[in-house]
């Protein structure tokens, strides 16, 4: 077997916690056995109805132009990304595609059985908005990876590869032209079949009998169906429309796990391709029950289904690039990767994303090549045709640097014009674990490499690499050629956990270079697991607070949640709002209305999550006499979970809730209530860590 194409392995499992709730598990990666699991709970970004119009969109069940079904798909799997991706998922992801650098790639693994329903989501759109669709590089094929699997053993092979194929067309169906669907196959793999790397077999008649004949009388290593399929929700299986086997031309239904038995009888059957509707679909509650998740559990190294209708041109041009990466050695995850770019260089459009591999071959390789390929000298196993190209594209290179060197006269010698070239050598915070919303310093170091003086231009520097916008950006007036450059950057990190960070020169290429790669740096941050404490000195843009003033409901969004006055009995009080007031060098957290800060003064404050959840807080307040407070913890669904009543005498007093809360749910939203006609007067608020953030990366 070639080792030209090696992958690291990242695996996230996906599991429904109920309430619309979901968590991201990394169950393996390439950062050590020691590394403590990495968790992320998230919600869908998409309310129901416009993910139905989404998905409407994607599947082509809505009509749109080819822009707008571009646009929605860029917009979806941005959005789903983000989810999933967050925090310390996607700083291991981050370190794990760093470190893949090495080899071909990072192989994406999802493990999709308790998704619930996100299992059936179209993730082939997953797409990092920092660098591309993940499905569409060979650098980071993305495979559903099902675990409770049998594997099995990954026999000898002897080209050409040999392809069975069944058309089913019954004639109480809507037809299928068997002999077109045919000679498409032929056309897409003409070359292949020329070469002698591949031989194409087509059925007599599409019937699960005459499968079970054929298959036990020769050695066939992919079976390409072509035809109608659907998920029967009476029956909670996955059909194939076949024909009747005793003749008579009309369908017959044919459960999915009774395709899988033939089929998994020969051990030489490693791949199969489902050319048709619903094919991919699985069920919400056995995971196995869709076609292609019975076809890998019993034991089928890859299944390649479309979980939409696919044009003509689509499939034809992915069958012709996937059958020719396979035959060449590659990993199937890579072949099917290659298959997508071909859909995309040729068809355009978002079909590259209809077609969905599972997959349960641990490397991605379906049969052993054997050690006389694999002995042999790269030359001797290209192609002749790419053998002749490639000693003329290096005898043209040669001939270029020849040039550039200066041997060719070509009369006036090798360009001596000076260059540009800026770097990010080195990223630097102190302290190296701040406590959220402490002011970190941050060092970055920007090295001229050119021989010519550069400037003025720009820096920035985004807190999470997923960022729409810079949290800081500054100014360099001039650097020499040789010389480095230490600026500073102050900025608060405003939540526990794990950050990418990027900081990025000349972002806009105002300056021409000749290497633009080194102009960007990312650098993970993990914070430290103290609590997060907020004085009402300053706002979180950095304003100081210099007298009182009313806070609009997103005043603190920036740092993760929003105030909101509790109105009291009295009914003029329905329009109070939080207040800032500044007493001397005194400044703390009350409530007013939006013009008369004195009036409804004893309003309860609610402090409502916004960028998750918390596991406890604090509320330090000023009391003017002996009076009762109260603080309650609300879970994620609004239920009350813990309340903390308090006779608090005069001076400062504190109440808090532990976040020990019923089933170990966070607490979504606070609520501090001081006794009927006593002003509200707060102090300082602590916000204690989300209790699984705790146990990431430390």
């Amino acid at each position: 077997m070639s080792t030209a194409h090696k992958y690291l392995d990242f695996e996230l499992r996906i599991d429904e916690l109920g309430g619309e709730r979901y968590r991201a598990t990394v169950v393996d990666m390439p950062l050590g056995e020691d590394q403590a699991q990495v968790i992320n709970d998230f919600v869908l970004p998409f309310a129901g109805d416009e993910l139905n119009r989404t998905l409407a969109v994607l599947s082509g069940r809505l009509r749109v132009s080819g822009t707008e079904r571009a646009r929605v798909a860029r917009t979806f799997g941005e959005g789903l990304f983000k989810a999933v991706f967050a925090g310390p998922v996607y700083t291991v992801y981050f370190s794990s595609r760093d470190r893949a650098r090495m080899v071909e790639g990072l192989r994406i693994k999802l493990a999709l059985e308790q998704a619930g329903s996100l299992r059936d989501l179209p993730w082939e759109f997953l797409r990092d908005p920092a660098v591309d669709y993940l499905a569409l590089s060979r650098t980071t094929p993305l495979v559903r990876y099902p675990r409770r699997m049998v594997i099995r053993p990954r026999p000898a092979f002897k080209p050409p590869l040999r392809v069975l194929v069944m058309v089913s067309s019954p004639s109480d169906m809507e037809p299928i032209d068997v002999q077109a669907e045919w000679r498409n196959l032929q056309a897409a793999t003409a070359s292949l079949r020329a070469q002698g790397k591949l031989e194409l077999d087509l059925l007599d008649d599409a019937s699960l009998r005459t499968l079970q004949r054929v298959l036990r009388a020769g050695d066939y290593h992919v079976f390409h169906y072509i035809g109608h399929s659907a998920f029967d929700a009476t029956t909670e299986q996955g059909m194939l429309a076949l024909e009747d086997p005793f003749g008579e031309g009309s369908s017959f239904a044919v459960r999915g796990e009774d395709l899988a038995r033939e089929l998994s009888e020969e051990n030489t059957i490693r791949l199969v391709v489902m050319n048709s509707c619903q094919s991919a679909v699985t069920q919400e509650t056995d995971p196995f029950a869709g076609i292609a998740s019975s076809l890998v559990a019993r034991g089928l190294p890859a299944v390649v289904a479309m979980q939409y209708a696919i044009s003509d041109r689509a499939a034809r041009v992915f069958s012709e690039e996937l059958y020719r990466s396979v035959a060449d050695g590659l990993p199937v995850d890579a072949a099917v990767a290659e298959a997508r770019r071909a859909i995309s260089h040729t068809a355009g459009g978002i079909e590259w994303a209809t077609p969905v591999l599972f997959m349960r071959a641990g490397d991605g390789y379906l049969f052993d090549f054997g050690t006389e390929r694999a002995g042999q000298p790269l030359w001797r196993r290209l192609p002749a045709p790419v053998l002749a190209a490639g000693i003329m594209i290096t005898l043209i290179a040669l001939l270029v640097l020849a040039a550039v060197l200066g041997f060719l006269p070509d009369g006036d010698g090798p360009d001596q014009s000076p260059t540009a070239d800026l770097s990010i050598e080195q990223i630097e915070i102190f302290p190296p674990r701040p406590i959220p919303g402490e002011k970190a310093a941050i060092i970055v170091h920007i090295v001229n490499n050119g021989d010519k003086t550069i400037g003025p231009f720009d820096y920035d520097f985004r807190e999470d690499v997923l960022s729409d916008s810079p949290d800081f950006v500054g100014t360099v007036s001039s650097l020499a050629p040789g010389d480095s450059l230490a600026v500073f950057i102050p900025h608060a990190f405003t939540w526990w956990g794990a950050f990418v960070s990027e900081v990025r020169v000349d972002a806009r290429s105002d300056i021409p270079e000749i290497d633009e790669f080194n102009n960007i740096r990312r650098n993970p941050i993990v914070t430290t697991n103290e609590a997060f404490v907020i004085t009402f000195d300053e706002l979180p843009d950095g304003a100081p607070v210099t007298e009182s003033m009313p806070l609009p409901d997103d005043a603190f969004a920036a740092w993760g949640f929003e105030l909101a006055a509790v109105p009291a009995e009295d009914s003029d009080c329905a329009g109070a709002v939080p207040w800032i007031i500044v007493e001397g060098s005194t400044r703390y957290l009350g409530t007013g209305l939006p013009t008369a800060p004195d009036q409804c003064s004893d309003a309860g404050l609610a402090i409502n999550l916004v960028r998750g959840t918390i596991g406890g807080l604090v509320a330090v307040v000023d009391v003017d006499q002996a009076r009762t407070y109260s603080l309650t913890a609300f879970d994620p669904g609004g239920d009350a979970v813990e309340e903390a009543v308090e006779n608090l005498t005069a001076g400062e007093g504190e109440l808090s809730v532990s976040g020990e809360f019923p089933n170990r749910l966070d607490m979504a939203r606070g609520e501090l209530q001081g006794a009927t006609g006593t002003p509200l007067r707060v102090t300082r608020l602590e916000l204690a860590q989300p209790s699984l953030v705790g146990r990431v990366l430390r």
